[in-house]
């Protein structure tokens, strides 16, 4: 049976008369009208016969879909899974192939930075990102800001045009005003005039700037930012399941690490007893999914190419902990990092200090590197030059060390011989070398330990004849122990004694040959005693003095032996020019 519209179409084919057409087709029912896209239904058979001959690679097991080899593009790469469970991300959004670990250029030294409302803790921090040298170049090329498409307010901008003015060498301070106000926005729980919540502070907005225009969500995509690229790492925790007690592996990242000194005195050590220490964490197992806490032990997985480093110095209270923690110039973390992780060698290049008994009424600054290697001390708006030595005796509160650019070395050129077995005998033998080497160092810190604790719980001995001044005693006080004490130095002092031996000794230098002399050979000694001392001074000879009087002229390299045999050229020259004139 047909529809009205299929009638009312054939009568006006057929020419009869029809009643007109309403129209419902208004404005408003045309802009309020959703659009519907359908599929299209065309088929290019010679395109799906070209895409079957190809498929990817690294495919998975099964049913391979041709199609599949054409859904990653750009940066992706299929999810994957590396042998120690390590989860690959999905898309890479900066490479670390394109960051430059070393400068460049040899930039000359900024200038200091204004303390903008007793906000050392920022000028501090701004200094070691500027002396930075993988983020310096990174910044220096305006990668980001030649991409940036945000509009109001950048902060990744804004510190890109604080490092390029800094390092252009200024010689008038700079004034961080544009993060002052920034600096308000801290999460809770942080401070300003701390300067590792203003460093943990830095690196949630560049994060999260950078992130502004990515649109995914994956947690291992968001860890190849740039940022993570330069300070980003991850930590292995080999975890054992209390149920079934089969081990299984957690991978955390991080972009620092906070590190206890109140044991050791070393950072170095510091760092492998933080590493050490067991850890715990609830969760589902993934062999019998059973729920509970789950321990086991961390390591390094991928070191970071800069490693930044906190030693706790404040209590909760806002106390300060002042001893000196020592640490080196270069860092080597193998025994923090996990066996199949090559151990590499870090280098110091900056340092922040923190001077004062508290949080709240101390003063932060920085020791950076400079490009041309030279360390100088950023305190505000003061810049001087440092030695090396000076830099390692201050109680340092972060440390920064990054890994150095590799020099190529010349490869050889003749091919390497395939000997499996003796590689393999090779390192099985470097194995227990180095379980050796770890048990040792083990062994020899834990006698460190010990002698540090004998040394702490020792009893101090006071010198009870010692004569103590202290800087808030009275005056009289002060003059009866300055008495007491020149007393007893005239009583137990042998400086008397002493002066006495001088004054006895003879001043004489000769007195022992002028003892000796006897009367046979008292004029031989005594002409040898005289040369001895015998004036050094030129004698004057006689031509000395005729030139001395104008009769002669000095002759260049003049022979002193023929000076009175031979007759003198140029006065013989000048008595013949006299004779002619005549």
């Amino acid at each position: 049976m047909s529809t009205k519209g299929q009638q009312r179409a054939e009568a006006v084919l057929k020419g009869e008369k029809t009643t007109p057409l309403s129209q419902k087709n208004t404005i408003n029912n045309l802009l309020h009208r959703a659009i519907k896209f359908r599929k299209s239904r065309y088929v290019d058979h010679k395109l799906d016969q070209f895409k079957q001959k190809f498929a990817p690679i690294n495919g998975v097991s099964g049913v391979v879909h041709a199609s599949s080899a054409y859904e990653l593009t750009g940066e992706q790469v299929a999810d994957q899974v590396d042998p120690n469970g390590f989860e690959i991300p999905a898309k890479v959004l900066f490479s670390k192939d394109r960051l430059n670990p070393g400068w460049q250029q040899i930039h000359p030294m900024g200038p200091g930075l204004k303390d903008m409302g007793h906000l050392s803790s920022l000028n501090a921090v701004l200094q070691v990102l500027t002396y930075t040298p993988a983020l310096a170049n990174y910044l220096l090329e305006r990668t980001h800001s030649a991409n940036c498409t945000l509009q109001d307010y950048c902060f990744v901008c804004a510190v890109e045009e604080h490092v390029r003015t800094a390092l252009k060498g200024s010689s008038y301070p700079l004034q961080p005003r544009i993060f002052v106000g920034k600096l308000k926005k801290m999460s809770a729980g942080s401070t300003s005039k701390d300067a590792f919540d203003v460093w943990k502070y830095f690196m949630e907005q560049i994060q999260s700037f950078l992130l502004s225009e990515k649109t995914s969500k994956d947690k291992r995509v968001h860890e190849t930012t740039a940022l993570y690229q330069m300070f980003g790492g991850h930590i292995q925790k080999r975890l054992q399941c209390s149920a079934c007690n089969k081990e299984d592996n957690h991978y955390d990242s991080f972009l620092y690490l906070s590190t206890s000194i109140a044991q050791g005195n070393q950072a170095e050590r510091s760092l492998s007893k933080h590493f050490k220490q067991p850890v715990s964490l609830s969760r589902e197992c993934p062999s019998c999914q059973h729920e509970g806490e789950c321990k086991g032990k961390q390591t390094i997985y991928r070191v970071p190419m800069n490693l930044v480093i906190q030693l706790k110095r404040f209590n909760a209270d806002g106390s300060k902990i002042t001893k000196h923690i020592q640490f080196e110039e270069k860092l080597d973390i193998q025994h923090v990092v996990t066996e199949k992780e090559k151990s590499v060698d870090y280098s110091l290049y900056a340092v922040i200090v923190h001077t004062g008994q508290t949080i709240h009424d101390g003063h932060f600054k920085a020791y950076v590197k400079s490009p041309s290697g030279i360390w100088y001390c950023m305190d505000n708006e003061a810049v001087q030059v440092v030695s090396v030595n000076r830099l390692l005796q201050e109680n340092a509160y972060m440390l920064f060390y990054h890994i150095p650019p590799t020099k190529l070395q010349k490869q050889p050129t003749t091919q390497p011989v395939e000997i499996s077995m003796e590689r393999s005998i090779e390192t099985s033998v470097e194995r227990v070398e180095l379980e050796l080497e770890e048990e040792s160092e083990e062994e020899s810190e834990e006698e460190e330990e010990s002698k540090d604790v004998q040394v702490s719980t020792k009893v101090k001995v006071e010198n009870k004849a010692a004569i103590v001044v202290q800087h808030n005693e009275q005056m009289q006080s002060k003059r009866d122990k300055l008495g007491a004490l020149i007393e007893k130095e005239v009583n137990e002092s042998k400086s008397a004694e002493v002066k006495q031996l001088l004054l006895a000794k003879t001043d004489n230098q000769f007195q022992d040959q002028i003892d000796t002399w006897e009367d046979t050979g008292l004029v031989e000694k005594r002409n040898q005693t005289l040369k001895q001392i015998k004036h050094k001074r030129k004698k004057v000879d006689a031509y000395d003095l005729d030139y001395d009087r104008g009769k002669v002229k000095k002759v260049k390299n003049k022979n002193k032996n023929d000076k009175f045999n031979k007759p003198n050229m140029f006065q013989i020259a000048s008595d013949m020019k006299q004779q002619q004139k005549k």
